[in-house]
C-alpha cells in the first residue's frame, strides 16, 4: 500500500478534523507525501492522541474476524504498526503497544 494510503488511515485513527488542522492541510486533500514540518506536526498530533489512536486500534483488532484470541490480537496490530511505520516513531509504536496490552488484558 501507499505511504498515501497509510496517512489517510491514520487521519481517519487520530481524528479527521484534528489532523487536517495540524498538518495544515485542505479538509479532504490526499498529500501522496508529507513535507518534513507536516511530519514533526503529525509526531506531535500522535503524542497528543496517542489514546485516541490505541483505542482505535483496539477497536479495529475487536472487530476483526481474523482476531480470536490475544496472540491474533496481538500479530494484527503489529501488522497495523508495520503498516504505519513510516509515519509512527518507534517510540510512538511502543507506546501504542503498551496501551493495546492495557487493553487486552481484560482479554483473559
Amino acid at each position: 500500500m501507499s505511504k498515501r494510503v497509510a496517512v489517510l488511515q491514520l487521519s481517519r485513527l487520530l481524528g479527521k478534523e484534528e489532523f487536517y488542522r495540524w498538518l495544515s492541510l485542505d479538509e479532504g486533500s490526499e498529500p501522496d507525501e508529507l513535507s518534513g514540518e507536516q511530519m514533526a506536526r503529525l509526531q506531535l498530533l500522535v503524542d497528543e492522541r496517542l489514546e485516541e489512536l490505541v483505542r482505535g486500534l483496539a477497536a479495529e483488532v475487536v472487530a476483526s474476524d481474523d482476531v480470536t484470541d490475544v496472540v491474533s490480537g496481538v500479530a494484527y496490530l503489529e501488522d497495523r504498526l508495520t503498516f504505519f511505520s513510516e509515519l509512527l516513531t518507534e517510540d510512538q509504536r511502543e507506546k501504542v503497544r503498551d496501551g493495546f496490552a492495557s487493553f487486552s488484558s481484560r482479554w483473559r
